[in-house]
């Protein structure tokens, strides 16, 4: 059951990271494109889809594989790479998932021709959606080296 568990947290975490830095250069070469933002508004819809349906249910599967894997040994005697894995992991994993559904909320509403309670123009709702994809991405790997060099 480890060894499942194992792999799904490995493949979650490819996915997490690579989906956000992907997503993220694509939404920020839309931005700052000649055109303007309302002609790939399919693209953008498309992307934040994607992320809300796939990559933060796979964050959150990250989380819980994580958390599984870390039941499995004795928790008094964790190095710190694993304390660090698992509490930064699970911070940032949950800011990741509230974040990114309050700004894909706002992006949902821009796109559809809604009124927000601050008027924001399409692009500067995307910059920061790609901000925070670029944020979130950042921490994970933060994380990934950190474990990945087993700092004790």
């Amino acid at each position: 059951m480890y060894s499942l568990m194992y792999i799904l947290h490995i493949a979650g975490v490819a996915l997490w990271l690579g989906s956000f830095a992907a997503f993220g250069y694509l939404l920020r070469s839309l931005v700052s494109s000649e055109n303007s933002l309302d002609t790939y508004t399919s693209v953008v819809n498309k992307i934040r889809i994607w992320i809300n349906a796939g990559v933060l249910p796979g964050a959150v599967l990250v989380m819980l594989t994580g958390v599984f894997m870390i039941l499995q040994f004795d928790r008094a005697n964790l190095p710190f790479y694993l304390l660090f894995m698992e509490q930064a992991g699970s911070i940032i994993i949950l800011f990741t998932v509230i974040v990114l559904s309050v700004y894909s909320r706002k992006l949902k509403k821009k796109l559809n021709g809604e009124q927000l309670k601050k008027e924001k123009t399409l692009e500067s709702l995307s910059l920061m959606y790609t901000n925070y994809l670029f944020t979130s991405a950042a921490l994970g790997l933060v994380i990934v080296i950190i474990t990945g060099m087993r700092v004790t």
